[in-house]
């Protein structure tokens, strides 16, 4: 990492000394129409030999002197267009898009300057106007308008988009089952492979030409999904040269710079985001049973890390990095496109006083408020280091590209709890908890691509290769049980003796998972009014998954101190039989191997019915198969490359666009998606989350679920930068997957198909320039409304030994029921906020110096954990978070940006309560993320 820095910087140094004299004009000619590339188009100087002709992709790139000039772009049966003022810059790049409109009759000339074309958001926006699916995005030069360093930020603004935990995308309110992110097209796994979305905060916007979130289904789009797919779009060929060194620091007073941040001692390279050993597995042969020879279980015992408590540091700021470097190269019959970036963040989070509330509803059918029966409160510290690499490089001749992405990101989470138990209920009995986790994640994937054009017909190609890990060594639990309560000269007694309720626990996790996934594309042109797409992908996933845990004992009493436990002399002692000692064996049900294959080939047609309506239609067909290696911990059931999943599925689509006027569209479809059980969930596997104590049993029963989705949409792109528009959408659900609770056991949980599930919604957008109000000034809001329905009648909470439904969610709702309650058979989805507000109020000054941005983000009150029995059900409170940031361009040739911002400005605290009939609700999760102030600075060369 570090050497690839270095070499990265100097090769960045050098690359700046060497601006050529001229400048550079590039962009795009298209359709005025349809928003194809105009391959062949011409631009020149008039008067002048001098021009250039626009690739397969429709881009051009022209070599000019400093000073102004006017271009004359052309194409046969199209009208001359003319555009004046366009200043030239030495050593700088001057982008213009051009859009020509279709002219068979007079073939005219118009003439423009400049500045009436020059739009920043008009790519995206005919993007938008002319696709074939319902869809919404963002540009590059959205991003800087925004003054938004990454995707996180950014992507709030789009309609029915929210981000959960700073990272992962909802669309519509449909969580990652329903939710696909794609980069460059591709499938790639997340930092967790067992979810459809991939971390956004990994990609800085300034790396990215745009990113399009899919809200309807057409069959080049990959099956699995019906909220959306997120495609992350990188830049092959960038712009100009350039190359950006940032530097930024976050503050937050609840969490920087404090002396009682909750943390333990880790290892050294935990700043880069991975274990260096300190926490490995100290068992030779971890798949059999710890050794109960005295002397062999005094020297395993005495190998492990003897940490196991947490203490309070000092920390330090939020941090970031950046080095952005990219270029493109004209020669002779050819150009390449290269670009390099590196990021590295290291974030610190504190919260003092957390709360987890267990709350139960009375036995006392008369009785509405909730009893408690246990509170676990206190405080946890995190460290979350995040770096990721990607190099990007492309040659593009007259007729065909080829390129080569590689992206490699490293996450690596510390967290140290520190809190104390209270069984409010049974026993009355305190423990005292200490909380030692470290999660390294990482992805490897290299990409490679190519596009050729032979004439009428086109034709892509990609494949990627994907390495995903995730590995949870040596995480640590200590739960301390208050025997004999401290007085005054007595220091109490304390024991972990299971008996006492006590616990000291360690495991080992490790997750490896490699995909497949190639896709080939081709686009064949029958005529201006008809266009056949048709192509081939497949996704190959492969995945081991291994689990080691184990328990401390200790028959004698101990103090309250965690740390003691493997000191040098309490560890095990052959000779006086006393001791802390390991004990554990091998449990098969906790590892698996896996595999999948999704196999899918596709043909469609673009056809334009009449001059005003296009329809879009096609079928995509997926056949999808899981295996599944594992057996139970009694071995009484074992799989071996079982087929668990065997689906051939035709999903069908048409979307239907009808064009009032150029800049007005109402669009109609109908498609068939489907969502597939993760590997985790179609297993025999039980996983314990060490912080939330809750044991995930997987489900092999698992079906996939078949949606049918609606969608209808008036759009008006009605000025420059403008635009309104409102939806309507409807989702049908067969064998909906959601995780539901055990009837008899409130901390573990299970995923089961529920059938006769359903949402539909309304969107609302609004983009409008507020230049009578002040120049530069824009303002944009969207508004999603949603109500879901799921039958309860159909959830199974209990089962016999032969896995035959003994109680149905309702069943056991309405033995729980309240007095006066009118209970229904249908509940709200998990998950689906009943709304969503995105708002945001931009200036930008002429001179492209000084940018200011507020945002406000909220979505309603949704369903956390579906409750069951006597167990209420959890729903997060609404979170009002609003942001400001401000950035100035100054120095030569303004290549310094300061910037500065705040997040939650309105201080909002997350929270996730307890509620039941007419009852008080009741705290289940509290967590206060403070406000955060950053500044950054940053440098182009």
């Amino acid at each position: 990492m570090k050497k690839l820095l270095i070499a990265s910087l100097i090769f960045a140094f050098a690359a700046t000394t060497t601006y050529a004299q001229k400048g550079f004009l590039r962009g795009k000619i298209t359709d005025a129409q349809n928003g194809e590339a105009l391959i062949g188009a011409t631009i020149s100087i008039p008067g002048t030999t001098v021009g250039a002709v626009a690739d397969f992709d429709g881009n051009y790139s022209l070599p000019l002197e400093a000073g102004s000039y006017s271009v004359k772009v052309q194409f046969v049966s199209y009208q001359v267009k003319t555009i004046e003022g366009i200043e030239i810059k030495a050593g700088e790049t001057t982008s213009l898009n051009i859009p020509l409109a279709s002219d068979v009759a007079s073939l005219s000339e118009v003439v423009v300057t400049a500045q009436l074309i020059r739009d920043s958001e008009a790519g995206l926006m005919s993007l938008q106007k002319k696709s074939a699916t319902v869809l919404d995005g963002m540009s590059t030069e959205f991003f800087k308008k925004v003054g938004e360093s990454n995707l996180t930020g950014a992507i709030k603004r789009v309609t029915g988009v929210s981000v959960q935990g700073g990272k992962y995308v909802y669309v519509r309110g449909l969580g990652d089952r329903y939710t696909r992110t794609t980069l460059n097209g591709m499938s790639i796994p997340g930092l967790d492979p067992e979810r459809n979305d991939v971390q956004i905060d990994l990609f800085p916007t300034s790396v990215l030409e745009n990113v399009v979130v899919y809200k309807s289904f057409s069959p080049d789009l990959a099956g699995d999904f019906s909220g959306g797919t997120v495609n992350i779009e990188t830049k092959s060929f960038p712009d100009t040269k350039r190359t950006t060194v940032s530097l930024g620091f976050g503050y937050n007073p609840q969490m920087n710079l404090i002396n009682d941040h909750v943390t333990y001692e880790g290892g050294a390279t935990d700043v880069f985001g991975f274990d260096n050993g300190t926490r490995a597995l100290p068992v030779a042969n971890p798949t059999e049973r710890v050794p109960s020879n005295p002397q062999e279980l005094a020297a395993v015992t005495s190998a492990l890390n003897p940490n196991m408590g947490t203490y309070r540091d000092n920390n330090f700021l939020n941090t970031s990095f950046s080095l952005n470097h990219g270029n493109q190269i004209d020669k002779d019959g050819y150009k390449i496109g290269y670009g390099v970036v590196l990021n590295y963040q290291n974030q610190y989070e504190n919260y003092s006083d957390t709360q987890y509330g267990l709350y139960f509803k009375d036995s006392d059918p008369s009785v509405n408020e909730l009893d408690l029966q246990r509170i676990r409160r206190g405080a946890l510290g995190r460290n979350n280091v995040l770096w990721s690499t990607l190099l990007t490089g492309a040659i593009k001749f007259d007729k065909h590209e080829y390129g080569v992405t590689f992206l490699r990101t490293q996450n690596g989470i510390k967290e140290a709890v520190q809190r104390t138990e209270v069984d409010y209920e049974e026993t009355g009995q305190t423990l005292y908890q200490d909380v030692l986790a470290f999660s390294e994640r990482s992805i490897t994937s290299p990409t490679i691509y190519g596009k050729h054009n032979f004439g009428d017909l086109k034709l892509e190609w990609t494949n990627t290769l994907s390495l995903a890990r995730v590995y949870d060594p040596d995480n640590r639990t200590t739960s301390i049980a208050e025997v004999v309560a401290p007085t005054e000269g007595n220091p109490g007694e304390y024991s972990i003796r299971a008996a006492n309720g006590g616990e000291a626990s360690r495991f080992w996790r490790d997750l490896n998972e490699t995909n497949e996934n190639f896709r080939v594309d081709a686009d064949y042109k029958l005529n201006k009014f008809n266009k056949l797409k048709f192509g081939v992908n497949g996704l190959m996933k492969w995945r081991s998954f291994n689990t080691y845990s184990f328990m401390l004992r200790r028959d004698e009493s101990i103090s309250n101190d965690p740390s003691e436990l493997l000191s040098p002399e309490n560890v095990y002692n052959p000779q006086t039989d006393e001791g802390t000692y390991l004990q554990g064996d091998y449990q098969a049900g906790n590892n698996y191997d896996a595999k999948s294959s999704v196999y899918a080939a596709y043909a469609m047609n673009d056809m334009s019915v009449t001059e005003k309506l296009r329809a879009i239609y096609g079928l995509r067909v997926e056949q999808a198969n899981m295996f599944y290696t594992g057996q139970d911990n009694f071995g009484n059931v074992v799989y071996n490359n079982e087929k668990t999943l065997n689906e051939l599925n035709l999903l069908p689509s048409v979307n239907l666009v009808y064009s009032l006027t150029d800049n007005v569209n109402i669009r109609a479809s109908y498609g068939r998606t489907l969502a597939r059980p993760s590997f985790r969930e179609k297993s025999i596997s039980e996983i314990l989350d060490p912080i939330s104590r809750l044991r995930y049993n997987g489900n092999i029963d698992l079906t996939q679920t078949n949606i049918n989705n609606y969608d209808v949409r008036f759009e008006n792109f009605f000025k420059r930068n403008e635009m309104v528009a409102i939806s309507g959408f409807y989702k049908q659900f067969d064998g909906h997957i959601e995780m539901v609770r055990y009837a008899n056991s409130f901390d573990e949980v299970t995923w089961r198909n529920i059938g006769g599930s359903y949402v539909y919604g309304v969107e609302l957008e609004l983009r409008k320039n507020l230049d009578f109000m002040m120049n530069g000034l824009s303002f944009g809001t969207n508004f999603s409304w949603a109500e879901s329905s799921v039958d309860m009648t159909e959830v199974v909470v209990l089962e016999d030994a032969n896995g035959n439904a003994l109680q149905t969610e309702y069943e056991s709702r309405l033995a729980q029921a309240r007095e006066g309650e009118n209970l229904s058979t249908t509940r709200v989805m998990a998950g689906q906020a009943p709304f969503l507000i995105n708002a945001y109020l931009n200036y930008a000054d002429m001179d492209e110096k000084f940018n200011a941005n507020l945002s406000y983000n909220v979505q309603g009150e949704s369903l956390a954990i579906v409750g069951v029995a006597n167990v209420p059900d959890v729903y997060v409170a609404p979170f009002h978070a609003m942001n400001f940031s401000v950035s100035y361009n100054f120095g030569l040739d303004n290549r310094s940006q300061i910037k500065l911002g705040v997040d939650n400005i309105l201080g909002d605290v997350k929270e996730q309560f307890w509620k039941n009939h007419d009852a008080k609700p009741e705290l289940f999760s509290t967590f206060d993320p403070g406000r955060t102030f950053s500044v950054k600075y940053q440098f182009t060369f």
